[in-house]
């Protein structure tokens, strides 16, 4: 990217910051800019939400949680029921008799004696509640008072942290609030189902689950993911002590850590997202240097053109020769586009001082008549000037209506619909008016060639079409003798373009001299060979044939007819080549 060199008055090898900056040496932040950052950032953001609520990893951590503290529960539950439960007043009750009366309780100093003991397989907290007296299986109101024991076991070497300082800290409100939006963040849009249904859960509810269990496999205990009293959201199991059928107490273990882990989780993700929002922003970046940037420069040329237009200077387009993508077509298209702007404005130029000129001609002849006319002494001279004055205004009038027919030409080509042309029904019916309303000693004229059944269509404006072959007509007719004819002829041929059809219109006049055989097609030509009467013609009637022909996506051209010596000229004929189409 950074070797690429982008071509204004000259070829200047730039780096990838400098050819972000603009004129006044700052970074333009455009709207594309913006739009192009903001839609990598959309899609990563709906990617970072969905990957931040990890919720199979979240499950498979809490069923974890769940399975490790069950275990210790159980063989806590176990020890107890073994160790530290004690009936009185009653003989052991069987599977089948739950209904004798008995009184069962836990030794709260053998309770004790076991939690001394080092645990160094259990970790998490442990609570042990006695059965309350003449318990008839209602919900549990008060964990409290049932609560025989409470401790925290824990695994491993010995853990210990620094006190705090006793001196109280500065309240950081700004690190409230941080952590205020994080918890609501995850609430609301992370974990909200699960946290909203663990605020809801209580340690009242499991433990009146765990009393009511049955004891079988499917049934031993409950479990819940909760928040403690702390504010932490723990798993937590209750399994009874349990001897037979009689219920002594409940064990209750739960386990925090699990917002941590799933914090470092999403921190892990946090940091990928980082990495991907840096790297979308580079991306963003090179997207403006190889988008943006360009079009900006081709928009600012633009209007440098545009104000050019009214000035005199003639100005260029960047140019990107390296680029072939669609910024390379559109550099390309505008430089085309403005060139043939400037060449119509040319052409323009031209065509006002032609017009200008060629409309001074009559009106100096006429302003000499005038000034002479009163200086003739004679009838007869005065006639004379009279018919030059006529003959002028003639002239003036054929020549603006000429003017005004070329002018508009441009706009009823770009307005005009086209449509499928029979080309040879429409040389038929001109050929046929013209011998129906030749006038007396004009030369005839004639239609030659195979002219099948089938229609031979083209693309285009019939009108426009039939102005190029009458045009071409009259101007061999008025080069034609008396004795002579004009010969229309069609062919099909084909060229690199595929199949087209060839007109052609023969004279037998005094032919074209070899270096006029192009400039006849420019406007306002008007050398004619000697004897032809002078001012009949404006010179633009070749020069509309040429425009209309070449709209069409056709060629015209004019070629001499010679002798079979080869070394006299008998006549011209024109050539007019359009491409086929199909019917539709």
């Amino acid at each position: 990217m950074s070797g690429r060199s982008y071509t204004n008055e000259g070829t200047q090898k730039r780096s990838l910051f400098s050819r972000l900056r603009d004129e006044t040496g700052r970074f333009p932040i455009s709207r594309l800019t913006i739009t192009i950052l903001l839609t990598q950032l959309a899609g990563l953001s709906i990617l970072l939400i969905g990957s931040l609520r990890v919720t199979q990893y979240r499950d498979g951590l809490i069923e974890a949680k769940l399975e490790g503290v069950r275990a210790q529960a159980q063989v806590i539950a176990s020890i107890m029921a073994t160790v530290a439960a004690e009936d009185a007043n009653c003989d052991l009750l069987t599977a089948d008799d739950d209904s004798a009366p008995c009184d069962v309780m836990i030794d709260s100093d053998r309770v004790n004696a076991i939690f001394t003991r080092v645990w160094p397989s259990f970790e998490g907290r442990v609570r042990i509640f006695e059965t309350p007296e003449d318990y008839d299986g209602a919900p549990i109101e008060n964990a409290r008072s049932l609560l025989l024991q409470d401790q925290i076991l824990r695994t491993g070497e010995l853990q210990y942290e620094e006190l705090p300082d006793l001196t109280p800290a500065p309240a950081s409100g700004l690190k409230d609030l941080a952590e205020g939006f994080q918890q609501t963040f995850v609430d609301t849009f992370i974990d909200p189902g699960l946290r909203q249904a663990a605020r809801r859960r209580t340690l009242e509810e499991e433990l009146t689950r765990a009393f009511l269990s049955t004891g079988e496999a499917a049934d031993r205990g409950a479990d819940s993911l909760r928040y403690n009293e702390a504010g932490e959201l723990v798993a937590s199991v209750s399994v009874p002590i349990r001897k037979v059928q009689a219920v002594y107490g409940v064990v209750t273990a739960e386990i925090g850590g699990i917002d941590k882990v799933l914090d470092e989780a999403r921190a892990a993700h946090l940091n990928f997202f980082l990495i991907a929002a840096i790297v979308a922003g580079i991306l963003s970046i090179i997207l403006t240097m190889t988008i943006a940037a360009p079009i900006r420069k081709l928009a600012r040329a633009a209007d440098k053109v545009r104000d050019g237009l009214r000035g005199t200077g003639k100005l260029r387009l960047p140019e990107f020769p390296n680029r072939r993508d669609e910024i390379g077509e559109l550099s390309d298209s505008l430089r085309s586009m403005t060139l043939a702007l400037h060449n119509r404005i040319e052409v323009i130029d031209h065509f006002a001082a032609d017009v200008s000129h060629e409309l001074k001609n009559p009106l100096t002849s006429i302003r000499s008549a005038i000034e002479t006319l009163d200086l003739a002494n004679t009838p007869e001279a005065r006639a004379r000037l009279l018919a030059v004055i006529a003959n002028d205004v003639a002239r003036m009038d054929r020549l603006i209506t000429d003017i005004s027919n070329a002018s508009r030409l441009d706009a009823d080509l770009a307005r005009e619909s086209r449509e499928a042309v029979d080309i040879a029904q429409l040389l038929r019916d001109i050929v046929e008016t013209y011998n129906m309303m030749g006038k007396t000693g004009q030369a005839p004229v004639r239609l030659l060639g195979r002219f099948g059944s089938q229609p031979l269509y083209i693309f285009g404006s019939p009108s426009t079409l039939g102005q190029v072959f009458r045009n071409l007509i009259d101007n061999a007719l008025s080069f034609s003798p008396q004795d002579g004819s004009v010969r229309v002829m069609m062919e099909v041929e084909r060229d690199d373009w595929g199949p087209a059809v060839r007109i052609s219109v023969a004279d037998d006049g005094p032919g074209i001299p070899e270096e006029n055989l192009e400039s006849i097609f420019k406007r306002f030509y008007t050398k004619r060979p000697a004897g032809t009467q002078f001012g009949n013609n404006s010179g633009l009637g070749l020069a509309i044939c040429r425009q209309i022909v070449e709209s069409h996506e056709g060629r015209i051209w004019a070629e001499n007819r010679l002798n079979a010596m080869g070394t006299e000229r008998i006549g011209a004929v024109f050539h007019v080549t359009i491409p086929l189409r199909r019917a539709a």
